[in-house]
């Protein structure tokens, strides 16, 4: 199936013709301020199948892992759109908000809980991970 994501002012797109690898909520404390949010929902694709076209800037944080990871935002209106890791060097996270119909978003887990925010639920039966994945 085809997806496609694009930013508000739509100057920033991707098109991939395959599903995610996972789909996740992130509470880490990166994913909260790059965001403004209580957590990130991000699509995991493979790098490769993904076409983006358009300019963007982005924000790079040092995770507990070591790792940098880069948020990746339009330079243009500042939605936030992707997450990279040099854990995951071909792994593209996609914010789930952004992907279009037919997408329909079905996280099945929640990653470090730890830093979830009070007042954030975490569905019945869903896995958690207090730190990353593993």
């Amino acid at each position: 199936m085809k997806y496609i994501a694009q930013c508000e002012c739509g100057q920033l797109k991707l098109e991939i013709d395959s599903e995610p690898v996972l789909e996740l909520r992130c509470d880490c404390r990166d994913c909260q301020d790059a965001l403004r949010a209580d957590y990130a929902t991000i699509a995991l694709f493979k790098m490769n199948e993904a076409v983006v076209t358009g300019k963007f800037a982005e924000k790079i944080y040092l995770a507990e892992s070591g790792n940098e990871t880069c948020r990746q935002y339009c330079d243009h209106c500042s939605t936030m759109m992707f997450d990279r890791s040099e854990g995951l060097p071909h792994i593209l996270g996609v914010m789930s908000d952004q992907l279009q119909h037919p997408f329909e978003s079905s996280p099945s887990c929640h990653a470090y809980v730890r830093d979830k925010k009070p007042g954030v639920g975490i569905p019945a039966g869903m896995k958690h991970h207090e730190a990353g994945l593993s």
